[in-house]
């Protein structure tokens, strides 16, 4: 690989996780577009080897920075909720990983045994962080190229910032965000978090990159994928169909779901479609749960392909969910749909940024009939209309980050 003309993108691609892993593959298709013909090395914590058919693999972090290997000079980093500080919060997002673990180093063991006998023992998200984050950064995607022999540059592609950071590291995102070569942002809350940060270069705010998903995935073939995949699944495309994803619920909201759910399933004879997106939430054994709660109404469909949930997003009439990147699907394909009720404001910063209403957020589980009803007499086109705008300005925002990348 040439180092000078190679890419390097850093995410968290090697999580279960729908968003995560769409990522690099959207990326690399608006490069391609672009008639860009350098290769792109994938890089996450732990690497990993295609994920949910995705077909690609990434690299160990800490390879980048290796100054005996010939490594990408540039280094883009995104998308997702990635600017953070919250080390330990994000290594204990990788204990339900079922990737292997690579055998500990003996520098590592030779720590562990000096803890060991200092009674100050490394818990597992402590094990984690020595072995794929043990590297100089103020956040895990933080990157700081002045600290590295390499990579030279860095840029940030759809990026969100989950949390206002703590007075202590504010000056040190800064200093770090300040030295990117170009910054593109999801949401205008999050630039202004950064403002409030103290970052004083340029920040760019488009949509999530994903919404550009259906350029590159059209929507007519996607649904007969899905509408084929539903009928194998014993699911009657002859009926509206309600796709659902939720990640795991407490006992008191989980109840409110099932009722609501079943109550709309009864009134409107529709099919009800249980799609986990998200494995490292634990997405797949709470629905699955939730399917069975149902006796049997409402349909589980746990896929291992990425390609087939994208086609059973583009197949169902109306979605609803918890997640991010299933809500950005259904809207980049033109389907109505509603947010669940979670408490990251990063939905409400993308309904603001797509010129959605931000009712389609909703408060509580208890308002799913009231809004099914609302959203799915807003009609698809009224989505598709939007989207198109959204597109328009990823577009623009990904022309101006790859002309900073090649001119860094």
């Amino acid at each position: 690989m040439n180092g000078k003309s190679a890419l390097a993108h850093f995410g968290a691609f090697d999580m279960e996780n729908y968003g995560d892993l769409l990522y690099p593959m959207i990326f690399e298709q608006m490069l391609r577009k672009r008639g860009e013909a350098r290769q792109i090395q994938q890089f996450s914590l732990m690497g990993s080897e295609s994920l949910q058919d995705s077909g690609y693999s990434t690299r160990p972090l800490q390879q980048l920075f290796s100054f005996w290997r010939k490594q990408p000079h540039r280094l883009i980093v995104g998308g997702g909720d990635v600017l953070r500080t919250d080390w330990n919060l994000v290594a204990s997002h990788y204990q339900s990983s079922r990737l292997p673990r690579k055998r500990p180093t003996l520098r590592f063991k030779l720590r562990q045994w000096r803890r060991h006998l200092l009674k100050q023992p490394l818990d597992e998200i402590g094990k984690f962080r020595y072995q794929y984050m043990n590297y100089s950064a103020v956040g895990p995607f933080i990157i700081e190229p002045r600290r590295f022999s390499n990579p030279k540059s860095v840029a940030y592609c759809s990026c969100g910032v989950p949390f206002p950071f703590e007075k202590k590291v504010r000056h040190l995102v800064a200093r770090a965000i300040n030295q990117a070569v170009f910054v593109y942002v999801r949401d205008r809350q999050s630039r202004q978090t950064l403002v409030n940060a103290g970052v004083t270069r340029e920040i760019h705010v488009a949509p999530d990159l994903i919404v550009a998903l259906s350029d590159f995935f059209d929507p007519s073939v996607e649904r007969k994928k899905g509408r084929d995949l539903l009928q194998q699944a014993g699911v009657d495309i002859r009926r509206n169909i309600l796709c659902v994803q939720s990640n795991p619920q407490p006992p008191e909201t989980n109840e409110e779901l099932l009722q609501q759910l079943m109550a709309y399933q009864k009134r409107t004879a529709c099919e009800v479609v249980l799609l986990p997106l998200g494995q490292c939430h634990g997405d797949n054994a709470y629905l699955r749960q939730l399917a069975q709660a149902s006796g049997g109404i409402f349909k589980y469909l746990e896929l291992d392909s990425i390609f087939a949930m994208i086609a059973t997003l583009a197949a169902c009439d109306v979605f609803i969910g918890t997640s991010m990147h299933g809500n950005i699907t259904a809207f980049s394909f033109g389907i109505p749909h509603l947010f669940g009720p979670i408490p990251a404001a990063k939905c409400e910063g993308f309904l603001d940024v797509v010129n959605l209403p931000l009712e389609l957020k909703l408060k509580s589980w208890t308002e799913i009939n009231q809004k099914l009803d609302v959203v799915t007499g807003m009609k698809g086109q009224y989505f598709a209309d939007r989207a198109s705008v959204a597109k328009q300005r990823v577009n623009q925002t990904f022309d101006l980050l790859v002309q900073a990348v090649a001119n860094a």
